[in-house]
């Protein structure tokens, strides 16, 4: 059972906002739609909301700004980017302050609805994760990752990691389907670059791979989004 019920939709434009609404009330989610950003953070504030997706060009106040006031409230709140093509940039800083996902106008409604859904998925796992008792252990069709034994394993057989390999492991795993840029997988595992460039994780993503994927040149588990970074896929949720 997914742990979304309620959406905050943010979008100006009426014709977007209404396909999205009407869509997503078809698959059963409860919608409330903020026309700006100033709205957006009062509903938000108000309301009990289980995901938000936000368009960044918005009236007043725009995505970003919402996304930062979502972000630094004491809940997490998945969020949902809504960007238009050409917009790389607005879609780079989205991700690095915390939107879990994007979707790139102009969208099918099966895309989206795909997509509410599979965050429902990651926010189910990642509460089964939190509440369950005894060890915390991430499985995804033939590979384990538990948490505070800090080891991981390939149909049965540990895997032997370095710390900084079980780290980066450790945050795709837990948010699968998440965009994470180089630099904040960087920030996040403590890994420094040796060149000043973000590019020292791919060295470490190389040798992740070797260890954990049955074909290195063909990823199942730790993917690549061009321009951008890395995600583990949320196939298995």
């Amino acid at each position: 059972m997914t742990l979304i019920t309620r959406i905050l939709v943010v979008e100006d434009e009426d014709d977007i906002a209404k396909l999205v609404q009407l869509n997503l009330q078809k698959e059963g989610y409860e919608t409330t739609r903020a026309e700006d950003g100033r709205e957006a953070i009062q509903l938000y504030d108000q309301g009990n909301f289980d995901l938000v997706i936000l368009d960044l060009m918005l009236p007043h106040v725009d995505g970003m700004e919402v996304c930062r006031h979502i972000r630094n409230s004491e809940r997490y709140v998945p969020v949902m980017m809504l960007t238009a093509k050409g917009e790389d940039a607005h879609k780079v800083a989205g991700l690095e302050i915390g939107a879990d996902d994007y979707i790139t106008k102009p969208f099918s409604v099966a895309e989206l609805v795909a997509r509410v859904k599979a965050l429902g998925r990651r926010v189910e796992m990642l509460g089964r994760l939190h509440n369950e008792p005894g060890e915390k252990v991430l499985t995804f069709d033939g590979l384990e990752v538990h948490i505070e034994k800090r080891i991981a394993l390939r149909d049965g057989d540990d895997v032997k990691l370095t710390q900084k390999e079980f780290e980066i492991l450790r945050i795709l795993a837990m948010t699968p389907g998440r965009p994470y840029s180089r630099r904040t997988l960087c920030e996040r595992a403590g890994v420094e670059s040796f060149d000043g460039t973000d590019r020292t994780i791919d060295t470490h993503i190389k040798r992740l791979r070797a260890k954990i994927e049955p074909d290195r040149n063909r990823p199942m588990y730790v993917l690549t989004v061009w321009g951008f970074g890395y995600k583990f896929t949320d196939k298995f949720c």
